[in-house]
């Protein structure tokens, strides 16, 4: 009986087989490349049934895979596999200072698909603070596998009416989100193209005097200039356009003096620097709610 040389057979066996895969593999890939290297390819199918070119045959087959790699763009992503797989995966992500944004928007935003290494910190931040709360991100690297995420959300500071729908602003007038939460109808009442931005100012203006700042239910921004104070027993001030603060002022003492926010007026015009009008409703007199002399001109 003949003496079977098992290595000799598994060689012989391989290279069958090596043959037979690089046969079927370098013919439709020579047709992907360029002409020179699709040459290349046909001298090498030409001298495969020889061992050296059985060699050279894969060798141009791992040549024609990184090829294919770099020109469809996927090497980089071949890199991070690899980095992944040898450890420096993103295994975990510590989150801070979030409140109203929720962990899952942020992880969403971090796209984690890759190693820490080739993760862009950068790319990240931005992406994560285009959420409505975030107004700063900090994302830093911690090897082999964390990630440190810090928020600082935008502090919700006034309400602001826009063509019909009301959205919580923060104190630079950024638009946070539209109201849709009864924990913010609190918050001071804007109405008026531009109220956002000039919010801030108008109310550090009118918290200098809290026992009106107590009964505002809304502030409407006129043409973009002055503002009309609607105050909650339905009494609307016109301030000027300028010097606020003292038309609030002045307001206060005449309330001190002749109680007449409790009065029966709808409309206290504070427009000019020395004349204060009011309007009462309709068939009532000046006389029912104070003297002509004490709201006629205001003191210099």
């Amino acid at each position: 009986m003949p003496t079977v040389n098992s290595a000799g057979s598994v060689g012989t066996a391989f290279l069958a087989a090596l043959d037979h895969a690089l046969g079927r593999l370098l013919r439709p890939l020579a047709n992907l490349l360029p002409r020179r290297l699709r040459r290349a390819a046909e001298r090498i199918e030409k001298r495969r049934n020889r061992p050296v070119g059985q060699v050279a045959a894969a060798g141009f087959l791992v040549v024609t895979i990184l090829y294919a790699l770099v020109v469809g763009g996927q090497i980089g992503r071949v890199g991070d596999a690899l980095l992944v797989f040898v450890g420096f995966g993103i295994d975990d992500v510590a989150v801070k200072g979030q409140h109203e944004t929720s962990q899952i928007a942020i992880l969403e935003k971090l796209e984690l698909d890759g190693s820490l290494i080739a993760f862009d910190v950068v790319a990240a931040e931005v992406r994560v603070e285009s959420l409505p709360w975030v107004a700063s991100a900090s994302v830093r690297k911690f090897y082999p596998g964390t990630l440190s995420v810090e928020i600082e959300e935008r502090k919700p500071f006034a309400l602001w009416q826009r063509r019909g729908e009301v959205f919580v602003i923060d104190k630079g007038g950024v638009e946070i989100e539209p109201l849709a939460e009864t924990r913010f109808t609190k918050l001071p009442f804007m109405v008026g193209g531009g109220a956002n931005a000039t919010a801030p100012q108008f109310l550090a203006d009118l918290f200098t005097q809290p026992e009106i700042a107590s009964q505002m239910r809304a502030a409407v921004l006129v043409a973009g200039r002055r503002w009309d104070l609607h105050l909650d027993d339905g009494v609307s001030v016109k301030l000027p356009e300028k010097d606020v603060r003292q038309a609030l002022a002045q307001l206060v003492k005449l309330d001190a003096e002749h109680q007449l926010l409790q009065r029966d007026v709808t409309v206290i015009d504070l427009r000019l620097p020395d004349r204060i009008t009011v309007r009462l409703p309709e068939g009532r007199s000046l006389d029912d709610v104070t003297s002509d002399a004490a709201l006629a001109r205001r003191p210099t």
